[in-house]
């Protein structure tokens, strides 16, 4: 299998129209390394280095502990994770509840009936309590978001157009309407966690199996009919590993594996254009089953609307769409966001744009900027990362949206930036003022 190109050989690859885009945009800042001993091939590669040769994630001999930082609460509420749809956010506090600001479409924000279209108030999801771990993700018409709890179980709430919320009612069809408030998914016991897609989610288990729930149109449930478009009840994914994370995308599923590998299924994509795969690997028919991904040492996994990413050995590979003009790839493409011995430790993906949290507590986004959803302070279209600025502290864990994206510092604290037309800067009002600069949110007592 071909090696994974770098991230500048794949800018030197591109559509013409990305060239010009990279000369028009191109920041203040050098394109970023990986971390030693990997060397970037056309930044400081030796002079008889192949153009695309590739850092290998797998063949260094310094290999790094990629775990995200902890969180040490010095505020009160105190955030320990954040996830994000298209237009909303939801934390988890330390005391295992969940707090939701942003667009309330299909009821996304967990108030209930009658909490209005959107909120720029943080508020608690009603009535749930004892959250281990959280997930969301962009959904139709609006966002869904999923809680593991403490006793196993998995609730979701929100947009559920493709059954993603995991309901079955009395005659045992799958419910597809929206819901307001948290409630069970039916089948899934001895939930390790829970991932949200667009039209699929899926849960780990204790017994290292998988279970998934949704529509099949992207062939994301390997054992039901390939492209059906109905709403199928939880059910185990046939793998030959464990799994500890999958990144869910429109086309696609990933999983991180327990010894560190990638496994992806599902649509196989276009080469070019909108129908955009995450397989990540070459493949013979329309419908992949589950197979390797050629990358190791893999620590965390993230997926969003046409694109997947990875953290290898401290590195971070994206492949799928390109990550600002629609070009794509059916390899892992890196892109180096470390600096002398900064390393990536957690991954957000979104529909347009990727963040990644560094070891030295820089926070870098690459991708879309026209809402200053970079953090960078402006609103140039950026293809390679930059660093966040203007954050109170060292960024621990992100959340990026469609135009916003928010930020939890070692703290506890949240910080958000970009757009605000919903409400997302959860800073008690919505407008249509984009924000260029992160704005702190206050989080209900």
């Amino acid at each position: 299998m071909s090696a994974p190109r770098t991230l500048v050989g794949w800018l030197a690859g591109a559509v013409p129209v990305l060239a010009l885009v990279v000369a028009a945009c191109a920041s203040d800042e050098d394109p970023i390394a990986p971390p030693p001993p990997v060397v970037e091939a056309g930044a400081d590669a030796a002079p008889d280095a192949e153009p695309d040769a590739a850092p290998d994630a797998d063949a260094g001999a310094v290999l790094v502990d990629a775990s995200p930082e902890p969180i040490v609460c010095a505020v009160s509420p105190c955030a320990v994770e954040i996830a994000a749809g298209a237009d909303s956010v939801c934390v988890r506090l330390e005391d295992g509840t969940v707090q939701c600001w942003g667009a309330n479409t299909s009821g996304e924000l967990g108030r209930g009936p009658g909490a209005g279209s959107s909120s720029g108030t943080p508020a608690r999801v009603a009535g749930l309590t004892g959250v281990t771990q959280l997930a969301g993700g962009a959904s139709d018409p609006g966002d869904t978001f999923c809680a593991r709890k403490d006793d196993g179980s998995v609730v979701c709430w929100g947009s559920n157009a493709h059954g993603n919320l995991g309901r079955v009612l009395d005659d045992d069809t799958v419910d597809l309407e929206p819901s307001s408030t948290a409630a069970p998914v039916v089948g899934v016991a001895g939930a390790t966690a829970v991932f949200v897609g667009s039209a699929v989610s899926c849960a780990t288990l204790s017994a290292q199996g998988v279970a998934c729930w949704g529509t099949n149109g992207a062939s994301q449930l390997p054992d039901r009919p390939p492209g059906a478009l109905d709403a199928f009840p939880a059910a185990p994914v046939p793998l030959d590993a464990g799994v500890v994370a999958l990144g869910i995308a429109d086309r696609g599923t990933v999983a991180l594996t327990t010894d560190g590998a990638l496994l992806s299924w599902g649509l196989r994509g276009a080469l070019l254009g909108p129908s955009t795969g995450v397989l990540g690997r070459e493949v013979s028919l329309d419908v992949a089953l589950p197979g390797p991904i050629d990358l190791a040492r893999v620590s965390a996994v993230a997926a969003s609307i046409g694109r997947a990413c990875a953290v290898a050995n401290g590195s971070v590979f994206c492949w799928g769409a390109g990550p600002s003009a629609g070009s794509d790839s059916v390899y892992p493409t890196p892109t180096g966001v470390g600096v002398e011995l900064a390393y990536a430790q957690s991954l957000s993906v979104g529909p347009r744009t990727v963040c990644a949290t560094l070891s030295d507590g820089v926070a870098r986004c690459w991708g879309d900027n026209s809402k200053g959803q970079l953090g960078n302070g402006n609103t140039d279209l950026q293809p390679i990362p930059v660093t966040v600025r203007g954050l109170a502290g060292r960024a621990v864990r992100m959340a990026t949206m469609e135009a916003t994206t928010c930020a939890i510092l070692v703290t506890g604290a949240v910080q958000c930036w970009g757009q605000n037309d919903q409400g997302q800067l959860g800073i008690g009002a919505a407008d249509g003022l984009a924000s260029l600069i992160p704005r702190a949110v206050t989080l209900a007592p």
